[in-house]
């Protein structure tokens, strides 16, 4: 009797270690962290408190498709290939834009959007050619490739600022004499201040994801996914659905 007793003990302790480890398993399952600039509608801007646009659209189907658990990380565009590469994001997904310089730092997945470019500026501004726009004052959000755009218009000054919801105020105040943005970015801008006009379009970018320069398999991962999402019309509801 003692026997079977002391053999019913060990396989209760064998079972109730087996749940805990399962149950630990489960408690410490990979949460990525995406890290966003939530002053760019629509690819991300804030409603309600809640991080909402194309790119979060475009997280939530992949979390769906993938199987993963996502928290945001909203801060100001300038840290967020420092947050990649300290680790303190696994993920970008900001509206970024491709380029050779930021290539020496972190990976890029598949481009899945190529906007137009517009430069805005006050509806009472004289300025309605490419030409107006020589040795203008252009707001630039600290850490965007606009910069590399906006330093070929002869005599541009570039006046930096932390976003662009302050570049905005500073050209409404007659602080600056335009800002460049995304076409679609430039949209709703225009919508939401009447005072405002489009002055010139000009070519765009290719925008993706960002990751660590050494999460090759989890960027190739993401790029599979994109690529049947982009096959099978996904990407392509999701920008209509916010008028991209």
């Amino acid at each position: 009797m003692k026997k079977i007793l002391a053999l019913l003990t060990v396989v209760m302790v064998v079972v109730f270690v087996g749940c805990g480890k399962e149950k630990e398993v489960k408690t410490t399952e990979k949460v990525y962290v995406i890290g966003t600039n939530a002053e760019y509608p629509p690819f991300e801007y804030l409603e309600n408190s809640k991080i909402v646009g194309l790119d979060p659209d475009i997280m939530e189907e992949f979390s769906k498709r993938m199987g993963f658990q996502y928290k945001w990380a909203n801060m100001n565009f300038d840290g967020l290939i420092s947050a990649l590469q300290t680790r303190k994001v696994d993920i970008i997904i900001a509206g970024m834009s491709i380029s050779d310089e930021r290539k020496k730092y972190i990976n890029f997945s598949t481009p899945y959007i190529s906007p137009a470019m517009c430069y805005i500026a006050l509806k009472t501004s004289p300025m309605t050619t490419i030409e107006d726009l020589e040795n203008k004052r252009f707001g630039i959000e600290l850490g965007t490739t606009e910069e590399d755009i906006v330093k070929k218009v002869p005599g541009a000054v570039i006046v930096p600022f932390s976003g662009h919801t302050a570049a905005l105020f500073a050209l409404k105040s007659g602080k600056i004499d335009s800002m460049l943005l995304d076409a679609t970015v430039a949209k709703k801008y225009l919508e939401n201040n009447p005072d405002l006009k489009t002055v010139v379009t000009v070519e765009g970018e290719n925008k993706a994801m960002a990751f660590n320069i050494e999460d090759v398999e989890l960027k190739d991962k993401f790029d599979k996914v994109l690529k049947e999402m982009m096959e099978d019309g996904t990407i392509d509801k999701l920008k209509a659905k916010y008028g991209i």
